[in-house]
This record gives structure tokens, sequence and C-alpha cells, in this order.
């Protein structure tokens, strides 16, 4: 009976012992993300913010990602979906470019799309 109790009690400190760690190391969702020093971060005169990152590999490529504050998490309920809509309706044609010819014209400078 004694052995059974010493284990309880065991038992019971090491889950109060993972509650209080679990406790301590929780995350600050407030926190920025730490930046990779080695990214230099700029702002042109039109508001656009910029970030470089020297890559060496591969050899003789660039990768451009835009960056926009919008999106499904920014979405209200009542917009659910609209964000990807517009993703969509952007290759659908524009202006100067018939439906999915800016794909290709991208395509034909070495842009390439992938699920990213």
């Amino acid at each position: 009976m004694k052995k059974i109790l010493r284990v309880q009690h065991v038992i019971m400190l090491m889950m109060i012992f993972c509650v209080a760690s679990s406790a301590q190391s929780q995350i600050n969702l407030n926190d920025k993300l730490p930046v990779d020093p080695n990214v230099r971060i700029g702002k042109l005169s039109n508001g656009l913010m910029y970030y470089i990152r020297k890559n060496a590999k591969p050899e003789k490529k660039v990768e451009l990602r835009l960056v926009v504050n919008a999106g499904s998490i920014l979405e209200d309920n009542d917009q659910q979906g609209l964000a990807h809509f517009n993703e969509h309706m952007a290759f659908n044609g524009t202006t100067h470019f018939k439906k999915n010819e800016l794909v290709s014209y991208l395509q034909s400078l070495g842009i390439e799309f992938g699920a990213d």
C-alpha cells in the first residue's frame, strides 16, 4: 500500500512539474518574430517595403515575392473567400493581358510558377 501511495505521489509531482514548466514556457503571441540579421530591410518613397537577403544557391537566380497585407486571415466572416477569388481573377485577364496571357508572358521572362 505504501509503494502505491509513493508511486501516486511521484506521478502527481511529475504532473505538477510539467504543468508548472509549460506555464513558464508560454509563447507571447504579441511578440514580433525575430528577423534574420542578414536581411536588409528598407522602405521606398512610395511606402513599399523591401527585404533583401543574399543566397548563393541556386546561382544566377533571384526569387521575388509580393507580400500584401491582405488575405483570408484578415477577412471578416462575411468576406470569407474574397481574397482567394481576387487571386484567381488577377490571372483571368487585365487591361493589358487577355485571359492566361499574363502567366505566359511572365513565363517567357523565365519566371516559374509553383505551389508556393
